[in-house]
């Protein structure tokens, strides 16, 4: 096996118990697994943080719910992101919760059968989608006329990025609390969800009776340059799950002032080793390209990691493949593996998964 991907279960399972720990007695904890649980795969994370102690499932639409259906997954699921009436089939064949912000395919959902849940989405300023936070008695009523649907919860989703902007959010936060507090008036039983990873760790007191945590199962910080800044995260326990793998598959030595690679672009400047991995950005490493004269003094953007060392990239990635140096590695050769750093979305679904 040339490239892999090394995923630990038992450290989605802990991470999932960890934010566990940081919810109010009652409040509900949704497991978003979109995206194919951020490429660690959406079965086998839901299975995982269901055990763990998570209540429900978040996708982004109805083709990610039905694919959860058809790997056995009965926990309740809802869609974040606005449903289409195309989906509507789909929605109610899998018993699955839709967001809406459209008047029209709620009453679409409302002809096609009884009990089927919605949620409701306001703006609050991040202008993906959601309803105006001005028109929300109106959409009550309308809502009242419903009789075949089940009003399940109303949420939203803050625009905050820390150290930017957190007196912003506080306030949006405040307010989408009074928003709530309108809606439970008028229906008790509606849970208000706002808060996911980041407000969370940064505004725990706004968990509300919800909070849809992505980030954190897969171990990551989603304020980590602000944490640092700070007294480190609030949140402890949490690691990252996932490793990604590429075997050396050539070794070259280059002198100095050799140049090389595509139209001699990369010139050296001490005598290297330069190896080959079998990874490129078809798998989803970095398409940004680098300086063509390679300076070892100014370090570099991308690297990998051979026995604990780091190994830089050289120039840009290939399709296939990506020359890294292995200059201060001798004990690299032919086979070793690499691991690399990628976003989890953007590694290729081809990858073998190796779940442990």
């Amino acid at each position: 096996m040339l490239k892999w991907i090394e995923i630990d279960g038992k450290i989605i399972s802990s991470n999932v118990r960890a934010i566990g720990t940081k919810l109010e007695k009652g409040v509900k904890f949704m497991a978003v697994v979109k995206a194919n649980g951020y490429g660690h795969g959406a079965a086998e994370v839901s299975r995982l943080a269901l055990a763990a102690g998570a209540d429900l499932l978040g996708v982004m639409n109805a083709s990610e719910g039905a694919e959860l259906r058809k790997a056995g997954i009965k926990a309740d699921i809802m869609l974040l992101a606005p449903s289409l009436k195309e989906e509507i089939g789909e929605i109610a064949a899998h018993k699955l919760i839709p967001t809406a912000d459209s008047a029209d395919f709620l009453a679409a959902l409302n002809k096609k059968g009884r009990n089927l849940r919605f949620n409701l989405d306001v703006d609050t300023g991040l202008k993906r989608w959601g309803i105006k936070p001005s028109e929300l008695g109106a959409w009550l009523d309308r809502i009242g006329k419903l009789g075949n649907l089940k009003f399940y919860s109303f949420s939203t989703h803050i625009a905050y990025t820390p150290y930017r902007n957190m007196t912003d959010a506080y306030e949006k936060l405040k307010s989408f609390g009074r928003l709530a507090e309108k809606v439970k008036a008028g229906y008790p039983g509606v849970l208000a969800h706002a808060a996911n990873s980041l407000v969370l760790c940064d505004f725990p007191e706004f968990q509300f009776d919800m909070a849809r945590i992505g980030n954190l199962i897969y171990g990551i910080y989603p304020a980590d340059v602000y944490h640092k800044k700070t007294k480190g995260p609030p949140l402890k326990g949490i690691e990252r799950p996932w490793k990604f793998f590429a075997k050396i598959i050539s070794v070259k030595e280059v002198k100095r002032g050799e140049t090389f690679g595509y139209a001699n672009e990369i010139a050296a400047v001490k005598n290297m080793r330069v190896a080959t991995i079998a990874a490129g950005y078809s798998d989803g490493l970095t398409l940004e390209p680098q300086e063509n004269a390679y300076k070892i003094s100014e370090g570099s953007k991308y690297w990998g990691v051979v026995n604990g060392k780091k190994a830089p990239f050289i120039s840009k990635s290939a399709i296939s493949n990506t020359l890294i140096d292995i200059t201060g590695i001798p004990e690299a050769g032919v086979g070793s593996a690499v691991s690399l750093a990628i976003r989890r979305t953007a590694a290729s679904s081809k990858i073998p998964r190796i779940y442990r």
